[in-house]
């Protein structure tokens, strides 16, 4: 017997309901084959695809991309699959370096309040144990919370003025607002 799958998720779990296998995972229902009683495709309903795989999105925010992208290949114009996938490839990559709630604030890493935070991260925090383990924790949690939240307004709004606040003190001590390059470690 062939093994199916999900086209949606890559599941090979399901149940059968109302002439369609449905997915046990994310919820796709798909046409069962002529061999097993094929139903025309006129009474397949795309919409309810369509959300289960957004909702799936809100739900698995690790794969969020994919659903988004299959959200796509049904209907092109979706825009709130466009919103999912835009946030996903305007987020810091994992090996930028870091500073992922700024960089969603200030909506660049190379920016002077960025390369402030670095300076401060790389010269003061990187050099007490306390310090190191906030950098691990940060990076840790952040890049999930901006994933969810970085290009909401509310959120840029809650974050910019604590962080202005912190350069603008940063920036009056001493630390350089000029292009900088990561240290590595």
């Amino acid at each position: 017997m062939k093994v199916f799958e999900c086209q949606a998720c890559g599941s090979h779990e399901f149940h059968e309901e109302d002439g369609y296998r449905i997915c046990d995972h994310c919820g796709t229902k798909h046409i069962i084959t002529a061999e097993d009683q094929r139903v025309p495709q006129s009474t397949i309903n795309l919409q309810d695809d369509v959300e289960r795989l957004l909702q799936q999105s809100k739900l698995d925010p690790e794969h969020a991309k994919k659903y988004a992208q299959r959200v796509l290949e049904i209907d092109p114009y979706n825009e709130e699959a466009k919103r999912i996938l835009y946030a996903y490839t305007e987020l810091p990559k994992k090996n930028s370096g870091g500073c992922y709630i700024a960089t969603a604030v200030y909506g660049s890493y190379d920016c002077q309040q960025v390369w402030t935070l670095r300076r401060f991260r790389d010269y003061t925090l990187a050099k007490t144990w306390y310090g190191r383990v906030f950098i691990h924790t940060y990076y840790n949690i952040s890049p999930s919370i901006v994933r969810w939240f970085g290009k909401k307004e509310w959120f840029i709004n809650l974050w910019k003025p604590m962080l202005d606040k912190m350069v603008s003190e940063l920036n009056d001590k001493g630390v350089s607002n000029t292009p900088y390059q990561d240290r590595q470690w």
